[in-house]
């Protein structure tokens, strides 16, 4: 009976022995990285892209004049191995690497820059994240077709030179990436693709980039897929063999994948499992806060969201510091301000933003007393990612006010594209301003914005942004934040409801990842341990 015991024990060990291997340790051993992406990506072109998800791929297939390194703050060289600014913060000029390349091996000049930066303002191309740029001399005249000079100038083939209107303290985090990165002109325009979007140049066997990997292969809704650049000026820091990015609109599946060894790292977890991570204290749980907003956008050409104290009673009946908290479980904080509170030091002035009896005397002098007459209103929101939040606010408006609004969730692209030819009344946006200046959150609400889909103007709003860009000391600069946020806060465009806390999960086996705010990766940092 004993040898029979020692036998099967025996046999125990080789079947738990020959156990197959999951995919991340597959990947682990060969330097292949499983990333969890959210949605699938429209588009890889840099100029025209719009979702993180994408610019989370443009960072492995391009690079910029410099690179942010893993914690979010510190700037790397790029393509540009050194640069000088001018006294008076005017001018950058930016010395290109000799040997920089495209993956093609064709060499990468100076000529590529000044390309890509004249196509990201060329009107037809409809580059909605240009106005990052607007601080460049000419950009925002030759965006509108008013001009056609641009303050971007090459010198010689390795020189730059970038002229700005006014002080942009934050000018080299706009440069690290999208849509400010080189793209190799014969290729763009051999398929099209020089003043028009959606054309072949992007797709594998055709894209010709210079970041740290190659696109070898994309199968829509299922996996794209990079590969180490041997022509990579700093190839020898990279040690992922390859990247492989999946498309994730399920939460819970992406969870579950996850768990099931299928995955290094998550673009999400889902909010209703993010307490029992945090409860147990897993350390695969990564909770950081993002410069990330989620604000509700009420469209002012439409009734009844065109008088602006049905907005401010919509804005006043929204209990940000009990529904987000309830709702988000830690993964959202509650916002009360469009602009997050210590974006680069700014803290918004706090300003009374919960007043239910205030609210329904709004809606009383709006004409709709105890919300009899008010019409249904429909809430828009793409992918469902927050539903539960939007429910939240649907119940607390239904009980304050005595108003009906319904829900209505959208395909990610076609959310936008409602939001772009304003066929919305209410939209839940998310905007992820990846530059750490609150400048790059306010801008949505200027006038002429791309991000601004409200169709509410404001001269004080824009002559308050203008004096910040203009502002030749600090405290005068926050001055004008201030004053932006109160209008924001009084008009009711734009309603803060919170900010991002992004939890995701991240396997051991992945070394050299940092969180930050920008949701950087430096994947030279990169590398799986078995």
């Amino acid at each position: 009976m004993r040898g029979r015991l020692l036998c099967l024990m025996a046999m125990g060990c080789l079947v738990a022995g020959c156990r197959r291997e999951t995919q991340v340790e597959l990947g682990a051993r060969a330097q292949v990285l499983h990333l969890g992406n959210g949605a699938e990506p429209k588009e890889l072109d840099p100029a025209t892209m719009q979702a993180e998800v994408e610019y989370t791929i443009d960072t492995a297939l391009f690079e910029g004049l410099v690179n942010i390194a893993n914690d979010g703050e510190t700037i790397l060289p790029g393509v540009a191995e050194r640069w000088e600014v001018s006294p008076d913060g005017l001018r950058y000029t930016f010395h290109l690497r000799p040997d920089a390349q495209w993956s093609d091996g064709s060499p990468l000049t100076a000529a590529d820059f000044v390309y890509a930066f004249r196509r990201v303002f060329t009107p037809s191309l409809g580059c909605e994240n240009n106005v990052y740029g607007y601080a460049i001399t000419g950009a925002r005249a030759m965006q509108e077709g008013r001009g056609t000079a641009l303050g971007v100038n090459a010198p010689d083939a390795h020189t730059i030179e970038i002229q700005l209107d006014f002080r942009t303290p934050y000018l080299l985090y706009i440069l690290a990436g999208a849509p400010f990165v080189p793209v190799p002109r014969a290729v763009v325009e051999r398929f099209g693709g020089g003043t028009t979007t959606g054309t072949a140049w992007t797709r594998p066997g055709n894209l010709v980039g210079n970041g740290p990997f190659v696109l070898a292969a994309w199968e829509p809704n299922q996996v794209l897929v990079v590969t180490r650049n041997p022509r990579y000026w700093d190839r020898g820091r990279v040690r992922l063999r390859e990247v492989r990015f999946y498309p994730t609109d399920n939460g819970e599946a992406e969870e579950r994948a996850f768990r099931a060894g299928q995955l290094h790292v998550t673009y999400r977890l889902p909010l209703s499992k993010l307490a029992a991570y945090r409860s147990r204290g897993d350390p695969r749980l990564h909770l950081t806060p993002q410069l990330d907003s989620l604000y509700l956008v009420c469209n002012v050409a439409k009734r009844p969201l065109a008088d602006g104290r049905v907005r401010r009673a919509l804005a006043l009946a929204i209990d940000r510091n009990r529904i987000v908290p309830a709702v988000g479980q830690g993964g959202l904080s509650p916002a009360h301000s469009l602009t997050r509170p210590g974006t680069a030091g700014y803290v918004p002035a706090a300003l009374v933003d919960f007043d239910p009896a205030g609210a329904r005397q709004l809606l009383a002098e709006a004409g709709f007393p105890g919300g009899r007459g008010f019409p249904v209103v429909r809430l828009q929101l793409g992918n469902g990612s927050g539903t539960a939040l939007a429910e939240a606010i649907q119940a607390g408006w239904r009980e304050s006010l005595g108003v009906r609004v319904e829900i209505e969730t959208q395909e990610q692209k076609t959310f936008f594209d409602a939001l772009r030819v304003g066929d919305f009344q209410l939209g839940l946006m998310a905007f992820f301003y990846g530059v750490n200046a609150p400048e790059t959150m306010l801008m949505v609400a200027q006038s002429g914005s791309n991000w601004n889909n409200t169709h509410w103007k404001s001269p004080a709003f824009d002559q308050a942004y203008h004096d910040a860009n203009f502002a030749g000391d600090e405290p005068t600069r926050r001055a004008a934040f201030d004053r932006m946020e109160h209008i924001l806060h009084d008009e009711a465009a734009f309603i803060p409801v919170a900010f991002v806390n992004q939890p995701h999960l991240v396997s051991p086996m992945v070394r050299g990842w940092r969180d930050n705010a920008l949701y950087v990766i430096d994947w030279r940092e990169l590398w799986l341990a078995r």
